[in-house]
């Protein structure tokens, strides 16, 4: 019904007789007969008819009578109306700004009047990291609610009724939806509130009640009820109205009186049925509302009567909530009181039972005090170890007991319990590995296993890494094939699917979560280090880092020829005449864990996808970077989550979501146990040559200096290929506790004292250390700074700061903790799962987990001998020499931190360098797509064929090849004249995203449809940066398309 429709009626209804127009209504609904009597059927679907154009009827004498808010017919202004409006739209549900605009009508300038009002009546709620800002109604508006306001749809009816009895049912209130007091009429239509009192209104309200209190079903509806008790409800508040502000003598509006008296001879009035239905089963959603209109009667009886009726109202409120609450404490008491009966009668049966049991059963009982004193033995055991565990050392012969392995895991999709175990069925982890940037130092490099060292060493810069992240959910392996078997089969058949899901490259969404996977991780169990610290005592009296370092070149020098055809024989820098080739087997071995075929089946699933994705290369198992790319991902996966936490001022140890704990411990028991699916040959090779960076190891050249060579890197590789050295021709072997434990020491040690020279001679602009006498770190310091001046050149190495190398070795072994903790098991001190002022303050834990000295510049004194040898080995590089004099870039430490471009807070400005942005390959004036890259900066030429590259092989646009080279296939760009992030994950896929800017409402404004001026909000532009820092595009970008199913017009890879 139109506007003007409703103004029509209302001019009519003022210009005839009350009865008179009712009558006219009737007629026209064709209901005439059946409210005179004169009509009758047994129909159902002809009694359905009726009751539904009745219930149309009275939703029409509603909206003549309650309608009035139109300027000249009521008392009303054109703000009036506008604030009605919004209060109507905001009872529904909180609403942004431009759903407020759009929903309300316009005058003819094209303007709503919502500026003008929205203060008054609504609250605004800022937006969070998510959604947008809403505007909330106020709580004193709420009375100006009406549940049958006529701009409503049925489903806005629906919703806002639903809203406001929630509400009022929150505030322990009653649900009755109360009309609200209208505005007086003009002179001119005030004959209109004389429909709420004429004959045939009364008698239409009448049969209408007396239908419902006869009971008879078919011909009444709860609707019809509903409607008609908001009716009274309207002339109750019109009479009240009237009483309030006039002498009785002066009111000619008599509803009430009627009510109560038309037909009350016989016990058939209004009020007698509407006191009658009260009581009805049927009405019991609408009791609240009967109640408040028998109040009503009270109240306007009272005011007739001249006897204080706002007081009589109040108590006769206060009174009916008070009975009403009464009733509800009554009823919870009885529940409460049953409940307890219950409780007590079970707890008797169950006492009763167990009585019976132990009598039937006492020669069970009879030793109960010898397995108390075994459980006292146990505890004395347990007080042991807790002892011996108070160090909380994870390397070196001091290491504590593993006191985390996996729990008994439940499997997602089949819902059974199993250990983890190495002879049991595989349990696997969803996971999805990717190419990553985020940790680069030097953006736009790519790295190639044809270029350089790589993969074998991974530069400083972590030009490219590959991040292994997961959800965190365990299935058992042969679920899992099956599960990605239906996958496969289902998803073929999808329209649209490979842009979601990369069936080719195996990929698949998490059960559970819904999270994009492309491979699993089993789990391992964690190898239970049984040390004797006895022993390990006497071992370390013998096993200095010097004869160490001797054994394992004699070691590698009998095993090169199992390697090479011809071995040379190289000048050895260590009197080897001590060292035996079988010496490194004296100190203690152990036959390595045997694991079952599905555990093995799934090690080699989970290498080659690493293998694959990290080299972007064909799978091969025969490629000898396997297992490299396995512990390169275990590598910068460590490294990505230390930087996290890092960033976000979080504790080392303690802060981690399950997930990422489960993913991060789950992927270093893999790359430990993939030694042993690889040749061991190989892994003897590859440790040989990585050894050589820090030792001489005979035979091995073109080692890449300590400048060129990320040490954490070097230290998983390191670590997880030593054991292959215990392999024996007809015996498989591993190093025992205590060999793994001087393994670890020594590679740690040595690792750690290269590492702080790496950082010295990158930091050689830092200031110089002060004299001899501020203590031993600064003698020991000096020490070291007089040795490497001796070995390099003194104009390039002009100083160093002690708390400076600090600083750069500090993620160093912040990430070297993470590692050893995952993969020995050990927990860490307590005071590293706590938040400290910094980083730098929790040196001496990291030093004691990692059985390192507090002052690190030690190690160099406790191994004088073999180290200054080492020190001039390591300085006399040609690579050294060449980056002290400038022509070659040095990484500084620790490296800075990456983050998303800073943009500016007005959008204008973009907008402003979009205007003045020209396409370098194009000369026309054409509109171009101005899209900026977050990452670095840059402002490319989108979606046109003038920058479009070459990318293997084939045509893309200028985004999908600039993601390629600055976020290894990642890409998250703005699109300035769209005012929208575009993220992208390859050359087929992405997905639009909200932009980080809002405008005065805390609204996007997508295409800059509304024009408001807009700003930057740092919380949504920090989750922007999260996500990335995360390595969330991909699962973003995946559940994005899997929810909305959004094509889009143009070709992701001409973007």
């Amino acid at each position: 019904m139109f506007d003007k429709d409703v103004i029509m009626l209302l001019i009519a209804a003022s210009k005839m007789d009350p009865n008179h127009f009712l009558m006219l209504v009737l007629l026209r609904f064709e209901l005439f007969d059946i409210f005179n009597g004169n009509s009758s059927s047994k129909d159902q679907e002809v009694l359905k008819q009726w009751n539904r154009l009745t219930e149309e009827m009275l939703y029409l004498i509603i909206i003549i009578v309650g309608e009035r808010y139109v300027p000249g017919i009521s008392h009303v202004t054109k703000e009036d109306v506008t604030m009605r409006e919004v209060i109507h739209l905001l009872c529904i549900q909180p609403m942004a700004h431009s759903s407020l605009v759009k929903s309300l009508p316009e005058n003819e300038s094209h303007e709503t009047g919502l500026e003008t009002v929205i203060s008054k009546v609504a609250i605004f709620k800022k937006p969070g990291v998510s959604g947008h800002g809403l505007y909330e109604l106020k709580k004193e508006c709420l009375k100006e609610f009406n549940p049958f306001f006529y701009h409503y749809s049925r489903p806005q009816h629906s919703k806002a009724e639903e809203a406001q009895k929630k509400r009022r049912t929150q505030e322990s209130s009653d649900k009755a939806l109360r009309p609200p007091v209208p505005p007086p009429f003009c002179p001119a239509f005030s004959n209109i509130v004389y429909l709420l009192c004429c004959d045939i209104f009364i008698h239409i309200l009448k049969r209408i009640f007396q239908k419902a209190a006869e009971d008879r079903s078919n011909r009444w509806t709860e609707p019809m009820i509903q409607r008609a008790l908001h009716l009274v409800g309207q002339a109750l508040l019109e009479e009240k109205t009237q009483l309030e502000s006039s002498s009785t003598e002066e009111v000619t509006f008599d509803f009430s009186l009627k009510a109560q008296k038309s037909g009350s001879e016989h016990g058939k009035s209004l009020f007698h049925f509407l006191t009658r239905i009260k009581s009805l089963p049927s009405l019991k959603a609408q009791n609240d509302m009967i109640m408040w209109n028998l109040q009503m009667f009270e109240v306007v009886k009272c005011l007739r009567e001249k006897s204080g009726p706002v007081a009589s109202f109040s108590v006769d409120h206060s009174t009916l909530e008070e009975s009403v609450q009464d009733k509800e404490k009554a009823e919870r008491k009885r529940k409460a009181e049953a409940a307890k009966a219950h409780r007590q009668k079970i707890m008797a049966q169950m006492s009763a039972m167990q009585k019976n049991f132990i009598e039937s059963n006492k020669m069970l009982y009879d030793n109960v005090p010898e397995s108390s004193s075994q459980s006292d033995t146990a505890a004395s055991v347990d007080s042991f170890r807790m002892d011996v565990d108070e160090s909380r050392v994870a390397v070196g012969p001091q290491q504590g007991v593993c006191s985390t392995d996996w729990e008994a895991q439940i499997c997602i999709l089949c819902q059974e319990e199993q250990e983890v175990q190495a002879q049991a069925p595989a349990m696997v982890l969803t996971a999805c590995v990717q190419r990553s940037t985020v940790l680069t130092q030097n953006r736009g490099k790519t790295l190639s296993p044809k270029v350089g060292s790589y993969p074998l060493f991974m530069p400083p810069d972590l030009a490219v890494g590959t991040h292994t992240g997961s959800c965190g959910h365990v299935m058992h392996a042969t679920c899992w094939q099956k599960y990605f078997e239906a996958v496969q089969n289902t998803t073929r058949n999808r329209l649209h699917a490979d842009l979601i899901i990369d069936l080719e490259n195996g990929e698949y969404m998490c059960p559970l979560c819904k999270s994009l996977c492309n491979t699993v991780i089993p789990l391992i169990p964690v190898e239970s280090s049984k040390l004797n610290y006895e022993s390990a005592e006497l071992v370390g009296q013998h096993l200095t880092l010097e004869r160490w370092i001797q054994i394992l070149s004699s070691r590698i020098r009998g095993l090169r020829g199992t390697w090479e055809t011809a071995a040379e024989e190289a000048t050895a820098l260590f009197d080897e005449s001590q060292a035996e080739f079988r010496s490194i087997l004296s100190f203690g071995v152990q036959e390595p864990p045997k694991f079952s075929r599905s555990i093995t089946e799934m090690l080699g699933v989970c290498a080659t996808t690493v293998h694959r994705v990290g080299l972007q290369t064909a799978p091969n198992d025969l490629c000898p970077y396997m297992p490299v790319m396995s512990w390169n991902t275990c590598a910068y996966t460590i490294q990505a989550i230390e930087n996290m936490l890092q960033e976000e001022g979080k504790p080392l140890f303690g802060s981690l979501q399950n997930r990422q704990l489960s993913g991060i411990k789950a992927l270093v028991q893999f790359s430990a146990a993939q030694r042993l699916k690889s040749s061991q040959a190989v892994i003897q090779k590859h440790f040989a040559d990585m050894l050589a960076v820090l030792v001489p190891v005979p035979n091995v050249e073109n080692t890449p200096s300590i400048l060129e060579v990320d040490f954490f890197h070097l230290l998983v590789g390191l670590v997880l290929s030593i054991p292959a050295l215990y392999q024996e021709e007809a015996v498989d072997l591993q190093p025992s506790a205590v060999s793994t434990a001087y393994n670890h020491l020594y590679l740690l040690h040595l690792l750690t004292m290269t590492h702080m020279l790496q950082v010295l001679l990158a930091s050689h602009d830092c200031a110089v250390i002060g004299g001899p006498g501020e203590g031993d770190e600064a003698q020991a310091a000096a020490e070291l700074f007089s040795i490497v001046s001796q070995h390099t050149d003194r104009a390039g190495v002009t100083g160093f700061c002690v708390e400076g190398v600090k600083r750069g070795v500090l993620p160093f072994l912040r990430c070297a903790a993470l590692f050893f903790n995952c993969l020995t098991g050990v927990p860490p001190p307590e005071e590293l799962s706590g938040t400290a002022e910094s980083p730098e303050s929790q040196l001496h834990l990291l030093c004691s987990y990692l059985s390192l000295p507090s002052n690190l510049f030690q190690l160099f004194q406790d191994h004088r001998d073999v180290v200054t040898t080492l020190i001039k080995r390591w300085c006399e590089n040609t690579a050294i020499s060449k980056a002290l004099k400038g022509e070659m870039q040095i990484i500084r430490y620790p490296h800075k931190r990456n983050r998303l471009i800073d943009l500016p807070e007005d959008y204008s400005v973009l907008l402003n360098q979009a205007s003045h942005f020209k396409c370098p390959n194009s000369s026309d004036d054409e509109r171009k797509h101005p899209t900026l890259c977050l990452l670095c900066g840059v402002m490319l030429c989108a979606q046109s064929p003038c920058c479009q590259e070459q990318l293997n092989g084939e045509e893309v646009g200028a985004c999908t090849a600039h993601a390629a080279i600055c976020g290894a296939g990642v890409g998250m760009f703005l699109r300035v004249r769209e005012c929208e992030i575009i993220l992208m994950a390859s050359k087929t896929r992405g997905s639009p995203y909200p932009a980080p800017y809002l405008d005065d409402y805390g609204e996007t404004d997508p295409q800059l449809g509304r024009g408001n001026p807009l700003h930057l909000y740092p919380e949504r532009y920090r989750k922007l940066f999260h996500m990335w820092q995360q390595h969330c595009v991909l699962e973003e970008i995946a559940r994005s398309l899997e929810l909305l199913n959004v094509m889009f017009p143009f070709e992701w890879q001409m973007l």
